[in-house]
């Protein structure tokens, strides 16, 4: 049986990725009510992405629900956090900048490190970015330059992904996808898109993945992006 790691499943496309997973109706609102239907076949398995020892307790708490042999086939880095709106390159703070990369790029990167024993050979792992981490869509002014620290801790993302793609070659395929603007608390109401039409169209995506797509950057519905 295929074994989805989903993390940020908490609300929003998180929440999603695992109702679809399941394939549960969409009035599902709550990720416990989730796990009481699934017939134990979804774990619930709280982690602070910040933090890296929470983290590095997570291999620990799947083999303790799963057993020792599972493997898992795909691995989905979609937590992340995004605050401090207002600020741009000429006023963030340590503060903003430091706690969107701790979150946003160490967070992934350590939940690699920890579940990388876990890994099926050529298991498919995506990190969820965001076109505000793509140099070009910004530099040309297809997207606006605003929310620097997210921005920039996104873009970090990117590269990441491109290490991890490079290090892992033949052993996983590793890519990085924006989901869209998706009506999300974080996605704000300017967001076009709707949660179960962005989750359906990345797993989509991700299923038609084929090794030369390793360390490609991607829209939801497959579409290449630039850097």
């Amino acid at each position: 049986m295929a074994v989805f790691v989903v993390t940020g499943a908490k609300r929003g496309i998180g929440l999603e990725f695992v109702a679809l997973v399941r394939d549960l109706n969409r009035d599902l609102s709550e990720l416990h009510a989730i796990e009481s239907k699934s017939n134990s076949c979804v774990h619930l398995i709280e982690c602070d992405i910040s933090s890296y020892d929470s983290i590095s307790n997570v291999g620990t708490r799947l083999v303790s629900d799963l057993g020792a042999d599972f493997k898992i086939s795909t691995l989905i880095n979609n937590a992340a956090i995004q605050h401090s709106q207002q600020q741009t390159s000429l006023n963030m703070s340590a503060y903003s900048l430091q706690s969107h990369i701790t979150t946003n790029v160490i967070g992934p990167a350590r939940m690699m490190q920890v579940l990388l024993p876990y890994l099926e050979k050529g298991a498919v792992i995506t990190n969820i970015t965001s076109g505000i981490g793509s140099l070009k869509k910004v530099s040309v002014g297809r997207i606006n330059a605003e929310i620097t620290p997210y921005s920039i801790s996104k873009t970090a993302l990117n590269m990441l992904t491109v290490h991890q793609a490079h290090h892992l070659k033949g052993k996983a395929i590793v890519v990085c996808m924006d989901p869209g603007h998706v009506k999300t608390e974080m996605g704000g109401p300017k967001a076009v898109l709707e949660t179960t039409d962005s989750a359906q169209s990345v797993l989509a995506s991700l299923s038609r993945l084929v090794p030369n797509g390793n360390g490609k950057f991607f829209l939801y519905n497959g579409t290449e992006l630039p850097w």
